[in-house]
């Protein structure tokens, strides 16, 4: 079997429909050589039966396993434990696959000699209206073969890298019996830690400079304030500065100021959603992130990286690094009225 299409599934009874008939509408393409797995991970809402009503449609193509609660980092590992496939194709129960992703996916495994890792580009869906997120990473040509280095690289400087949903990648590229049982309750980062495990395992790499994969951005979701947003991040970034000695790169500490940058820039602009007591409160919170150690070393790269930065978290973490947090909370309460 080529490909294991892994779906967490909780409590998406609105959409998760239209995820599943956006992959079986093309599974003749590649001659059924598939499998879905549905991984209901405790689901309270209608999901769960709607699982079991395409899988007795489906009984060939879809696999449904219900297990309780414990979050998608822990439901994407027993969904992988449970693959059949050469490789392993993640989705999100909200989001969709384009129409040509699997025959495009095929198409290139068996042009490029199967390479390990096959990243492409995505969509954001927002109101079912699509629009580009991203395009010409590595390059504008329309598709290339990759070296390590670039892949690790870009993976430190950008994002859109980092989601498992924007990559295929061989089954044999992820430990099966690595305990992650002790990041089960990171709120974040999930993607960027198991990418690190991928891309060490992975020795051949493929970009399709194409966009098959839609991300579905829902309304509200932005407005959210996570306190511990940073710390919570903290512990992947624990994780990739432990590959500083086993990722081959030249700069590996301007490259991980980015990444450091990059999450506290994150951090700084979502406390403006929180309704905080004083300014003494939003002050602590604020000192507390440039008191951590990665944040502390990586501002003294903050004017060097600024163009891998938003426009606007420079600014902030550059008032961070001069410790102006009066102006910084009040530059914060002036763009949330503003927003």
């Amino acid at each position: 079997m080529l490909f294991s299409v892994v779906i967490p599934v909780y409590n998406v009874e609105k959409y998760l429909k239209e995820c599943l008939d956006s992959i079986l509408q093309q599974v003749n393409s590649i001659d059924n050589d598939c499998e879905i797995l549905l991984i209901d991970d405790g689901s309270t809402d209608k999901s769960s039966k709607i699982c079991d009503i395409y899988n007795m449609n489906y009984p060939e193509l879809i696999k449904v396993f219900h297990k309780k609660n414990e979050g998608l980092l822990a439901t994407r590992r027993y969904g992988y434990k449970k693959a059949s496939g050469k490789y392993i194709i993640n989705c999100d129960s909200d989001d969709l696959l384009e129409s040509n992703m699997l025959i495009k996916l095929k198409t290139n495994i068996e042009k490029y000699n199967e390479p390990d890792v096959l990243l492409f580009n995505y969509n954001y869906l927002v109101n079912n209206e699509k629009f580009v997120a991203c395009n010409n990473i590595f390059t504008e040509s329309q598709n290339s073969i990759l070296d390590k280095n670039s892949v690790l690289e870009m993976y430190l400087k950008n994002h859109k890298v980092v989601s498992l949903c924007t990559k295929s990648y061989k089954k044999k590229c992820i430990d099966i019996d690595k305990d992650y049982t002790c990041f089960f309750n990171v709120s974040n980062g999930e993607d960027s830690l198991q990418s690190i495990e991928v891309y060490n395992n992975a020795n051949t790499f493929v970009y399709l400079n194409d966009e098959l994969y839609d991300y579905r951005i829902g309304s509200g979701m932005t407005r959210k304030f996570d306190k511990d947003y940073y710390l919570g991040f903290k512990v992947i970034l624990d994780q990739i500065k432990q590959q500083e000695n086993n990722w081959n790169l030249i700069d590996f500490n301007s490259l991980f100021a980015i990444k450091v940058m990059q999450t506290a820039g994150r951090a700084i602009t979502q406390s403006r959603y929180n309704n905080w007591n004083s300014y003494s409160e939003h002050r602590i919170y604020l000192k507390s992130i440039k008191e951590d150690k990665y944040v502390n070393e990586s501002l003294n790269y903050l004017v060097s990286i600024k163009g891998y930065l938003q426009k606007d978290h420079f600014y902030l973490l550059l008032l961070l690094k001069y410790g102006l947090y009066l102006s910084l909370c009040t530059l914060l309460y002036v763009k949330n009225k503003l927003d």
